[in-house]
Order: C-alpha cells, then sequence, then structure tokens
C-alpha cells in the first residue's frame, strides 16, 4: 500500500490529473465534511471492490482513499483492500479529511 501526503494530493487536484478519490467513511461522514470532488463508497460495504472498480474504470486508474484523520485506519484498510484485489495505482491519503480542512481552512462539507 502506498500513502499520499497532503502536497502530493493538492497537486493532483490543482493539475487536474485523472484520478479517483474516495471517501470510504459512512455516508452519514460523507455528508459532514468531505473533499470537494470526491465520491462516497464506504469501506465496509459489501461491494467494496466492485464499486470502486466501476467508478474508477479498471484496476489500473489512479484511486486515492481518504478517511477521518491520521488516527482513522479506514484509508490504509480500504487501500489494502485494493490492493490484494489487483488495483496497481491505489494510494492512501492518511491525514483525511481533518488535516484537508486544517490546511485549506475549509470548515464546510464539501472543502
Amino acid at each position: 500500500m502506498k500513502t499520499i501526503t497532503y502536497d502530493e494530493l493538492k497537486k493532483l487536484k490543482n493539475n487536474n490529473e485523472k484520478f479517483t478519490l474516495i471517501n470510504v467513511l459512512s455516508k452519514g461522514d460523507f455528508e459532514r465534511a468531505n473533499i470537494l470532488g470526491s465520491i462516497n463508497i464506504p469501506n465496509e460495504q459489501p461491494d467494496f471492490v466492485q464499486a470502486v472498480e466501476k467508478a474508477a474504470g479498471d484496476k489500473t486508474a489512479k484511486i486515492v482513499t481518504y478517511c477521518a484523520s491520521f488516527d482513522c485506519q479506514a484509508s490504509k484498510n480500504a487501500a489494502s483492500k485494493l490492493d490484494a484485489a489487483g488495483f496497481t495505482n491505489v494510494f492512501a491519503y492518511e491525514g483525511g479529511i481533518k488535516e484537508w480542512q486544517e490546511k485549506t481552512g475549509a470548515s464546510k462539507a464539501a472543502a
């Protein structure tokens, strides 16, 4: 499993690079706070891997998972699950919505 930093994720977004940004928390958590442009596919969803493949297009597409914060393991767990399923370009953004909001100064639902 590979990780991505705030600066690396910000660069991907600023450069309009093609990637799928996935919030792996519950629907309620996603609705409370998320990174603008991300989609919600909860890690605990039974068809998580299939839903990610459908959203990303194929297993070679760039995917970034994120969750709540450095203390949350959901993004790492999701990335590992995708790696095990044969995805080849998966990154976990460990700072999650907490770091994103702190560094961007955003406090609303779509940061």
